[in-house]
């Protein structure tokens, strides 16, 4: 089903890649005053989302990983079940900060082992992998791959995709807001062959009340999705999003509900 597994694929993938991203990224990090010491000051363990679906410009670096879990509900003539969804796992690679990062990342779809993806969960899935560099200003670009190695009943879904994606966050006084604007094929303009040519646009913005609640607003090429970021518990790497997906109605469809949690950890 067109709009439900690929709309859920970049989600579930996006939720462990913000988990691993997490542990590295904040984007509260600012200079200390002078005389205040490091151990003064306790940090969120984990920030909230800065996209619901469009890769965004920063990633994980070595010595972080995430895991995630999605789920949507579903709703058209080609539907079977009415909620499905998905699991992710993100693990990074080299230092941003320092040089280059890679991000690489599994999704595995039909978490409820549905009709929608065919399949029983764990047997379809694909990986998605991204270079990333952290810039001054806080602000990082990326260039990477979704949807290639895939296997199961995903081998058939859709084309690798490639995208370059640039991410800044601003202060705006106590507040904060994240802009992310990039470019893309294939899924993102809504192809999925290896004969479909064209780039889309893809971008989001989120404003960051304090770094553990954010919202959002994403537009991935296809969809315009609507939601809220959190991370609910300040010394763990939790982070739980909830969004509108496809609020226009775009593709005969209609606006679906959608969840995604995340869970960093460093090694």
């Amino acid at each position: 089903m067109k709009f439900g597994i690929k709309a859920g694929a970049v989600l579930l993938g996006a939720a462990a890649a913000l988990a691993a991203q997490a542990q590295d990224n904040n984007a509260y990090s600012v200079k200390l005053p002078p005389g205040v010491k490091v151990g003064d000051v306790v940090p969120p363990a984990a920030t909230a989302g800065a996209s619901l679906g469009s890769p965004i410009g920063f990633g994980a670096s070595w010595g972080n990983a995430g895991v995630g879990l999605y789920t949507q509900t579903f709703d058209g003539p080609q539907v079977n079940d009415d909620v499905d969804g998905g699991a992710g796992f993100a693990i990074g690679f080299g230092n941003a900060k320092k040089a280059v990062g890679l991000e690489v990342g599994l999704a595995l779809s039909s978490l409820w082992g549905g009709s929608n993806a065919g399949g029983s969960f764990g047997e379809n899935g694909s990986f998605s992998a991204k270079l990333h560099t952290q810039l001054p200003g806080s602000a990082s670009i990326a260039v990477g791959a979704t949807s290639f190695g895939r296997f199961g009943n995903s081998n058939d879904a859709r084309a690798t995709s490639v995208y370059v994606a640039g991410t800044k966050v601003s202060r705006l006084g106590k507040y904060a807001l994240a802009t992310n604007l990039g470019f893309g094929n294939k899924e993102f303009a809504g192809k999925y062959t290896n004969d479909d040519d064209g780039l889309a646009a893809f971008g989001s913005l989120a404003f960051y009340f304090n770094p553990q609640v954010s919202l959002i607003a994403d537009y991935t090429g296809r969809f315009l999705n609507a939601g809220v970021s959190v991370a609910p518990l300040r010394k763990y790497p939790l982070t739980l999003s909830l969004a509108a997906i496809n609020t226009t109605g775009r593709y005969d469809g209609h606006a679906e509900a959608a969840v995604s949690v995340g869970y960093g950890f460093r090694f």
